[in-house]
């Protein structure tokens, strides 16, 4: 990412939401005794948990403006020759969450409005893309390939 080029902001947003979507909250029950104590019960079985929603969790797209046009997740060359970019945060709906403008350049509203329609579509895609890989992964079960130092 940062020897290749590649936007920050758009790595982190599918990073936490594929960590969120992997996250599991074990069960916890509240009980009290006779006198009025509670007392928290922890499962003990690692698969009696509850999953996250992260249906709604956005991720975000950037666009650069170039002349008249734009680039979705520009090379270090477009960022170069890039004023300004728009960095959309986008639900798997396509409900637009947030929007920020970055860089020097200005935008004018009529382009501001395509890279909004562009990041929708992307932004979109990019959530059926990302929720496929990550049930593929889930299917895998216990049988996937463990890497790293957390294998």
């Amino acid at each position: 990412l940062l020897e290749c080029g590649g936007n920050l902001f758009d790595a982190i947003s599918i990073a936490v939401k594929a960590a969120l979507f992997n996250t599991r909250i074990p069960k916890v029950q509240v009980s009290e005794d006779e006198e009025g104590f509670k007392e928290i019960e922890l499962s003990d079985d690692p698969y009696d948990c509850i999953r996250l929603n992260v249906d709604e969790v956005p991720c975000i797209v950037t666009l650069s403006k170039i002349g008249y046009r734009h680039v979705v997740d520009a090379t270090l060359q477009e960022e170069a020759c890039s004023l300004a970019s728009l960095l959309i945060s986008v639900t798997s709906k396509g409900a637009l969450t947030s929007l920020k403008k970055v860089g020097k350049g200005s935008l004018d509203p009529e382009s501001i409005f395509e890279m909004m329609e562009t990041g929708k579509r992307v932004g979109k895609a990019l959530h059926t893309a990302l929720q496929k890989v990550l049930d593929e992964e889930e299917s895998l079960g216990s049988s996937r390939q463990k890497v790293g130092f957390l294998g």
